[in-house]
């Protein structure tokens, strides 16, 4: 049984072929679909589609997930879901009278291609008389206008002459599928958040309109029909809430017939009108036609691989993986939106029900800081136009200040349900905070420290004044009931991490109100006076930075995680996990936080985040101590650990590490993209260990600095990035460096 499993697992590895620019599989199978649709998922940051075959069946209507950036709903009252949006991919192909699930299907294969965001499936079906039709389909989202798609369908009779059925459309019948913040817990129960759907009747087109059944929250979508001069008859295919047209197609041996549909999505987001300007841009796209808008999208794709694009000299599977990463989360950020983020599985999965944690200011956002400050910008603007909630989230909890919830979506309200993580996983505003002291570190960004940063870390410092606990004993401060990182810990006292950036909060605060009175006299009275800024609250972040307690063995060198943690049961990992798979689901979640072992880095992440603040000495006895204890049980573990690695000069754990970050999806290294999608986090911690592991960059405001650590398997890398407004190439060579500034 074991070696059978074993062999399952390494056909698993050889089941996609990852090229320098692209990813495909012949494996057409049912048993693989549901991981092929994960990996293959697509998007251009304004929506997002899981990667299913637009011809495919549609067993129940939460399958096709489409999302739109920003679009929730509520499911509860206080809880919003991420909308499964209607499907604008849809083709109904019916083959000589067969349904297609009635053919055998054969030479399958599909790709994603990374210059162009095009997935190309190609297969060939045989129906019972053995007439065969070759078919293919390209579906695209545009990223030069994020509110186009194209998907295009093309029919080749291989040795018969007879007809096609095809219907074309956009199918409003979706449900959602809203998933527990409990991974253990599978939900079997939809939500229909859909009520009113109007249809829209054209010819080669038309569309539809659906409001949700409780916000009334619109979305508009506008299909065009080309069909290359074919002249079918296409007549009206309306049923309930789908919106479409077939034709019966006269089709003969050898001869192609190609469909497109070109796609405009517009929602309640964009304006008053989304259904006037869905209507507009389709006409717009039917004038530019599908191959001119994929041009147009290869062109928007090869300006973002020119900032964003790491060359290796490795193998060809690691280079396509590192820009597979690059890709998939370049592909789900809103970079043009400051009112919406980046959730935990992007737009291509409604896990976490869309909402958007810390990974995105830790995991994700150095890539868009160094690549596309703008994109980094807005990340952090949706932070400040949640402020207002954070505040009234802070005065629910009896404190002052800005206090971000765990779990955020359209607004800045709390979406956890679970009371541990959502009450006491506070880091949170700390590692806002930190984003934010971050992007002004890099970037130099006057306006925005002037009109939003200060303001931020004002209201989080003032969260951080009453959230420490006085102990007047000791004179000394306690952050209690919190829990870090490490989410095996439990609910402990005094968590480094936390303590750490809440004093770097603290620190931010402080620096901040010092330079808008020195340089924005005027716009500081307005705050002042808007905020009821008090000048002793300075002195009392003064004293919690002083006086925080922090837990450090000077005779081991070690900075120790918690207060609790050293009293904890040892456990020995190699005891109980014997693959990648989380042991929770072995040993109870609740039992797990009573061992001395932890989920993911805590103590180690504080040193990759804030790698000046520790010699290289505690960073080499953080990792003696804490990385034997490490279950790895969170996909945000492995690629900060490559990156630590790195830079204690532990090369082959570096290597080790990194690969499994690097295919966490590709590989379905823990056995959870078929059913949770891509790990958004992860992509961005890959990032981090190849570039601040890596090739060593950091930059902050001392200037740049290049340290490179490269493993056997790369030999060299080059890249680009940006600092203070200015634009860097990066070569390195073994262990030599070159940082050449190539200007604005």
């Amino acid at each position: 049984m074991e070696q059978r499993n074993r062999g399952k697992e390494a056909e698993k590895l050889k089941l996609l072929k990852i090229s320098p620019w692209s990813v495909s599989c012949e494996d057409g199978s049912q048993e693989t679909l549901d991981f092929r649709e994960s990996v293959f998922s697509q998007g251009n940051g304004y929506m997002g589609v899981r990667g299913y075959p637009p011809e495919g069946e549609k067993k129940h209507g939460f399958e096709r997930s489409t999302f739109l950036s920003g679009f929730f709903e509520y499911i509860k009252p206080g809880t919003t879901d991420m909308v499964n949006q209607p499907d604008f991919s849809v083709f109904r192909l019916v083959l000589n009278g067969r349904e297609l699930r009635e053919c055998t299907c054969t030479g399958f294969c599909e790709e994603l291609d990374f210059r162009n965001g095009a997935l190309t499936r190609r297969y060939v079906a045989s129906d019972a008389e053995g007439r065969r039709t070759r078919v293919e389909t390209v579906r695209f989202l545009s990223m030069a206008d994020v509110h186009a798609a194209g998907v295009r369908i093309r029919l080749t009779p291989e040795n018969y002459d007879g007809e096609v059925t095809l219907t074309a459309g956009i199918d409003g019948g979706v449900v959602n599928l809203p998933i527990s913040d409990d991974q253990l817990t599978q939900n079997v129960e939809v939500a229909q958040l859909w009520g009113r759907i109007t249809l829209r009747p054209a010819v080669k087109g038309g569309g539809l309109t659906a409001l949700t059944d409780y916000s009334k929250r619109a979305v508009s979508m506008e299909y065009r029909l080309d069909d290359h001069g074919g002249n079918y008859a296409w007549e009206p295919a309306f049923a309930d809430s789908f919106a479409g047209e077939k034709a019966v197609i006269p089709v003969h041996e050898g001869q192609a017939v190609t469909v497109d549909k070109l796609v405009a999505v517009y929602s309640y987001r964009d304006g008053a009108s989304p259904a006037e300007a869905a209507l507009a841009a389709a006409d717009a796209c039917a004038q530019r036609g599908f191959d001119g808008m994929l041009k147009d999208t290869a062109s928007a794709w090869n300006a973002i691989w020119q900032a964003a694009d790491v060359e290796l000299d490795a193998p060809d599977e690691w280079q396509g993986g590192v820009r597979y990463n690059i890709f998939q989360l370049v592909q789900t950020d809103p970079r043009s939106d400051p009112h919406a983020s980046i959730g935990a599985r992007g737009l291509m999965h409604g896990r976490y029900k869309g909402c958007y944690f810390w990974d995105t200011e830790i995991f994700m956002l150095p890539l868009f800081l160094h690549t596309d400050p703008q994109a980094a910008k807005n990340l952090l603007l949706y932070r400040y136009h949640t402020l207002e909630d954070a505040v009234k989230s802070a005065r629910g909890f009896s404190l002052p200040g800005a206090r971000y919830p765990w779990m955020a979506s359209d607004t800045g309200f709390e979406q956890c349900g679970t009371w541990d993580t959502g009450c006491c996983e506070i880091h949170i505003t700390a590692d806002i905070a930190y984003a934010v002291g971050r992007y002004l570190e890099v970037t130099g960004d006057d306006d925005f420290f002037r009109d939003c940063a200060a303001e931020i870390l004002i209201q989080t410092a003032r969260y951080w004044t009453e959230r420490f606990t006085y102990d007047e004993a000791s004179d000394r401060y306690n952050l209690l009931f919190v829990k870090g990182p490490d989410e095996y810990c439990g609910v402990t006292t005094n968590n480094l991490y936390t303590v750490w950036l809440a004093s770097e909060n603290l620190r931010l605060a402080r620096d901040a109100v010092a330079r808008m009175k020195k340089e924005y006299p005027r716009e500081w009275e307005s705050l002042r006076e808007r905020l009821d800024f008090h000048e002793e609250e300075a002195a009392a972040w003064e004293d919690r930075m002083r006086k925080s307690v922090r837990r450090y063995d000077e005779e081991r060198r070690l900075w120790i995680q918690d207060d609790t943690f050293e009293k904890l049961e040892p456990l020995n990992p190699a005891d109980y996990k014997e693959d990648d798979i989380p042991l929770y689901h072995k040993i109870s979640y609740d039992r797990l936080q009573r061992y001395q072992v932890l989920k993911q880095a805590d103590v180690l992440m504080l040193m990759a985040m804030r790698p000046k603040d520790f010699t290289p000495e505690q960073k080499r006895t953080a990792w003696n101590y804490y990385e034997p204890k490490t279950l790895h049980d969170s996909t945000l573990s492995f690629g900060i650990h490559a990156l630590m690695a790195a830079q204690v000069g532990r090369t082959e754990e570096a290597s080790r590490y990194f690969e499994k970050s690097l295919f966490l999806d590709l590989r379905d290294v823990m056995k959870n993209t078929a059913r949770e999608g891509i790990h958004t986090a992860a992509l961005g911690a890959t990032w981090q260990a190849l570039v601040f592991g890596f090739a060593g960059l950091w930059a902050d405001a001392d200037g740049v600095s290049c340290t490179p650590q490269l493993p056997r398997e790369i030999s060299g890398m080059r890249f680009g990035f940006q600092y203070r407004g200015e634009r860097y190439r990066v070569q390195i060579d073994g262990k030599r460096a070159q940082v050449e500034r190539l200007g604005r």
